[in-house]
């Protein structure tokens, strides 16, 4: 085909479409424990916590979420418990920033340190999104 005519190869190439694949099924995440709300252990005296522990639920996924402030700056890390999530990917995207960080072998992840406010959480995974529509990252 080198002698050939640009618009005979163009064509050439045009008459394999792209291969399309179809969205990942999205899936909102629902908080169901956050360690800000709950009161002290009984007889415990109240202490300032250095992280918090958010814990969302969606389908047969769990995420628990650790937020540490450091140099006024916000680390998130988690891990996500269900079956065959290693190799998935973290995004965490908002006004302030965004930043992503892959899955490990233990469904564990660490994102950079970002700015305080409100963002939008995504795990990706071969079969399924899963999202955290509104993160609050404050102090």
């Amino acid at each position: 085909m080198a002698d050939a005519p640009r618009d005979v190869v163009r064509s050439a190439i045009d008459i394999f479409p792209p291969e399309r694949r179809p969205p990942l099924p999205r899936i909102i995440a629902t908080l169901i424990f956050d360690s800000r709300n709950a009161g002290p252990a009984f007889g415990m005296r109240s202490l300032h916590a250095t992280s918090r522990q958010l814990l969302y639920e969606a389908q047969h996924t769990d995420l628990d979420l650790r937020i540490t402030i450091q140099n006024e700056e916000c680390v998130v890390a988690g891990q996500v418990l269900r079956e065959g999530c290693n190799g998935g990917l973290v995004e965490i995207s908002g006004a302030s920033g965004s930043a992503e960080a892959s899955l490990n072998e233990l469904c564990e992840f660490t994102l950079p340190a970002i700015p305080p406010g409100t963002y939008s959480l995504t795990v990706r995974m071969q079969d399924v999104e899963i999202e955290i529509p509104k993160l609050e990252l404050k102090d």
